[in-house]
């Protein structure tokens, strides 16, 4: 269906700081919210949240601490973020 660029350029480490763990925390609450709706209707299954969950929690916590050094350190942040997006049956 296409590749968009969601996120390109260069950035402070404040600003790719804010701008990546709001991605992360924005699926950490879908992910989240998936819990929640599969054990009140369904009582289904909700493993892969979880484990979701818990690799994003992961993923955030090293993104924190590479941009926190690198602020410290008056780096800039070059971030290239592309999404492809394929429909499929």
């Amino acid at each position: 269906m296409g590749n968009y660029k969601l996120i390109e350029g260069k950035f402070s480490a404040s600003d790719a700081t804010q701008i990546l763990l709001e991605i992360i925390n924005n699926k950490i609450n879908y992910h989240h919210l998936q819990v929640f709706s599969i054990k009140e209707r369904f009582n289904g299954d909700v493993t892969h949240s979880e484990k979701r969950i818990k690799e994003l929690t992961k993923i955030g916590k090293s993104l924190r601490k590479t941009l926190s050094a690198a602020e410290k350190k008056g780096y800039q942040i070059e971030i290239h973020c592309p999404i492809e997006i394929k429909v499929i049956k």
